[in-house]
C-alpha cells in the first residue's frame, strides 16, 4: 500500500492510500480514515507509484545435450613391405616394450607402455602378425606418429 509523509503549514501527517485507483479516493491520515475525491490531474511533481509483486525468481533452464562429436583416433598404416606399422598415438616416453623380434601378437595384445602426463598408456596391436621390427627402446621420447613396431 503506498504510503507518505505530507507537510501542511508545517504539521506533518503520515497518509497511506489502499487503493489508488478507487473513486473517490480513499485516505488514511494518521490512522483516521477519508474520502477524497480528486480534482483535475495529480502534478507530475507527485510521482504515485503502484506497488508492484516482485519478478518471479529465475529457474535455471536444462541445458539442451551436446552432440557426439567422434574422436579421431591414429590408424596404423600399412607398411611398405606389406606389414602393419604400430605408431605412437601421442608424445610420450617409451617405458617397456613387451615384444621383441619374431613374437607372434594378437589383437589387443599390449606391445609396449608410453608414458604421457604421468599416466602409463599401453598401446596394443589392432591385429595379428609377427613382430619384424623394434623400432624403440625404454626411456626413448617419441612423439605423435612415430613408428614403435613394425609386424609383418
Amino acid at each position: 500500500m503506498p504510503s507518505f509523509d505530507i507537510t501542511i503549514n508545517g504539521k506533518t501527517y503520515h497518509v497511506e492510500v489502499p487503493n489508488p485507483a478507487a473513486s473517490p479516493l480513499e485516505v488514511i491520515v494518521d490512522g483516521q480514515a477519508f474520502q477524497v475525491t480528486i480534482a483535475g490531474s495529480i502534478p507530475s511533481a507527485v510521482p504515485v507509484k503502484l506497488a508492484e509483486p516482485p519478478p518471479p525468481a529465475l529457474q535455471p533452464s536444462p541445458l539442451p545435450p551436446l552432440p557426439k562429436i567422434p574422436v579421431a583416433r591414429p590408424v596404423m598404416p600399412a607398411g611398405a613391405n606389406g606389414g602393419l606399422e604400430i605408431t605412437s598415438p601421442m608424445p610420450g616416453t617409451v617405458l617397456s616394450v613387451n615384444v621383441k623380434v619374431g613374437d607372434a601378437v594378437t589383437p589387443g595384445q599390449v606391445v609396449c607402455v608410453l608414458e604421457a602426463m604421468k599416466m602409463k598408456n599401453p598401446i596394443r596391436a589392432n591385429t595379428a602378425g609377427t613382430v619384424a621390427e623394434v623400432m624403440v627402446q625404454p626411456g626413448q621420447t617419441v612423439a605423435y606418429g612415430d613408428l614403435l613396431i613394425r609386424l609383418a
